[in-house]
């Protein structure tokens, strides 16, 4: 939508905005519009067209993380048949405009949240399966490699693959975020942090939203602050483990949301022609590298530096 669409739709659902700025549009479809009002006040639209989704597992789970004193966006008003949700306008601060090396506490901050919101009792979650966290994987090879790349398939990728579902099955599972990464996480005028786009949450491996957090796409944090956040995680979460045992939970982790998130960004631009986070593929790719174990898997990490990065460079130059 536009502007001038935007306001329309906004007084259709009775708020009589005097103004609306575009804020961002989301992989999952959901774009979000300020809404100005008279004497300085704001709030925030969400809109996802109800021909592709509905907003009945964001509101479900955002009414349990109230009662359980989780930060998130007050709603203000759901209307399902015009697909809109108007919340609470957190400002425009969050953690993806701030380096994380040097404010050590919020990521500390962060790994309590993740803690609480992954022992927190929530109904009606569905879980994750292994066919499903496998398909999520195999789309670096089916969209990312063949689609967008014009690569082949790689049977290390398919031994890599195998090798995180057991890894992944073998760790605790837990109410998962899904997306638990910088930019889902606002920070308030008091620098208490606040979990938005949680309509995603299910029950799955805790390493994939470990990872969010703690393997950026977008800047590294030291190792002293990676083990630092490691103990303070098993501190929050009360578990009897290492911090190379959370390590290793991570590690998978983040090796499938890295193979799921270059998949999902790059079928955004085929099928939409939404190139927004193709600037992120290299990111993710070169996280994805470092996360890979060194014992049997150097063959496919030396091709993926030395054959896949140049390519998708090229490919990112060429559009």
């Amino acid at each position: 939508m536009n502007k001038e669409e935007a306001l329309e739709l906004a007084n259709k659902t009775g708020f009589n905005a005097i103004e609306v700025d575009v804020l961002k549009l989301e992989a999952s479809g959901r774009e979000y519009y300020r809404l100005h009002f008279d004497k300085a006040e704001s709030l925030v639209m969400c809109y996802l067209d109800p021909k592709k989704g509905n907003h009945t597992k964001f509101l479900h789970v955002s009414n349990f993380f109230t009662s359980l004193n989780i930060n998130s966006p007050e709603i203000i008003l759901a209307d399902q048949a015009t697909g809109v949700i108007v919340q609470q306008d957190l400002g425009d601060k969050c953690l993806i405009d701030m380096d994380l090396n040097e404010n050590p506490e919020l990521l500390k901050q962060s790994v309590e949240i993740l803690s609480t919101i992954q022992r927190a009792h929530i109904p009606q979650i569905d879980k994750l399966d292994e066919e499903s966290l496998m398909m999520q994987m195999e789309t670096i090879q089916s969209i990312f490699l063949e689609k967008f790349l014009s690569c082949q398939k790689l049977k290390e990728l398919e031994i890599l693959q195998s090798r995180a579902l057991s890894k992944l099955s073998e760790q605790p599972w837990m109410n998962c975020h899904f997306d638990f990464e910088r930019r889902n996480l606002m920070v308030d005028s008091n620098h208490e942090i606040t979990v938005i786009d949680f309509q995603d949450l299910c029950i799955g491996p805790v390493g994939i939203d470990l990872a969010g957090i703690i393997v950026d796409h977008y800047i590294s944090y030291s190792d002293e602050l990676i083990n630092n956040a490691l103990k303070h995680y098993i501190e929050s979460s009360q578990l009897d483990v290492s911090v190379k045992d959370v390590f290793e939970w991570l590690r998978w982790g983040g090796v499938q949301r890295n193979m799921r998130i270059l998949g999902t960004l790059s079928n955004l631009y085929i099928q939409d022609n939404r190139a927004f986070r193709l600037k992120d593929l290299p990111g993710i790719l070169e996280n994805l590298i470092t996360l890979i174990p060194n014992d049997e898997f150097m063959s496919l990490k030396e091709h993926l530096s030395s054959a896949v990065m140049p390519k998708l460079h090229e490919e990112l130059e060429a559009l």
